[in-house]
């Protein structure tokens, strides 16, 4: 969605063009999920029926300092949603995790078994996402951009409690 936002933060888009853009099949409970990270405003298009069509308006939150951007050619990969947000959870353990990136950390920082990891990986593999090296080797050229911070906006403090972090061992922390 960020990739998608004006330079208030605002983004214009539906359930269906981000379906497309994350690979999922259905976002139906999004906006249930998302309410406390995403300020959800609904606003009106006449599309000449005797109802006009609800649309949403989602202001993103300003990005934060440990925060990764993420071409648009990363929704051209071949892979599902699932593998996709591991291949993310890994970025983000390579730039801010302080661990080696080997199987073992791997599996213990994101909390997943084995076989899953397995699969994950087989997956991204085959996408050349990753080279199967000791220590695991992410390929993010044209994946992976520099952040830039220069048309940041300081968040108002209230939205700031309730911004996700990453603790010591690579756990992400969502507040309550």
């Amino acid at each position: 969605m960020s990739l998608s936002r004006d330079d208030w933060y605002n983004v214009r888009i539906t359930l269906d063009e981000l379906k497309r853009t994350s690979g999922d099949k259905s976002l139906s409970s999004f906006n249930k999920k998302f309410k406390e990270y995403l300020d959800i405003k609904p606003y009106f298009v006449d599309n000449g029926c005797y109802y006009l069509t609800r649309r949403n308006i989602y202001h993103v939150p300003a990005m934060e300092k440990q925060c990764i951007t993420i071409s648009n050619n990363f929704v051209l990969v071949e892979l599902d949603a699932a593998t996709k947000g591991f291949f993310i959870q890994l970025l983000l353990l390579s730039q801010y995790g302080n661990i080696e990136l080997i199987k073992k950390n791997i599996i213990k920082a994101i909390g997943i078994d084995k076989k899953t990891y397995e699969k994950y990986i087989i997956g991204l593999a085959g996408a050349n996402l990753v080279s199967l090296t000791t220590p695991l080797t992410l390929h993010t050229e044209n994946i992976l951009l520099e952040n830039d911070f220069s048309m940041q906006k300081k968040l108002p403090m209230k939205k700031v409690d309730k911004i996700a972090e990453i603790d010591d061992n690579g756990n992400i922390i969502i507040p309550k």
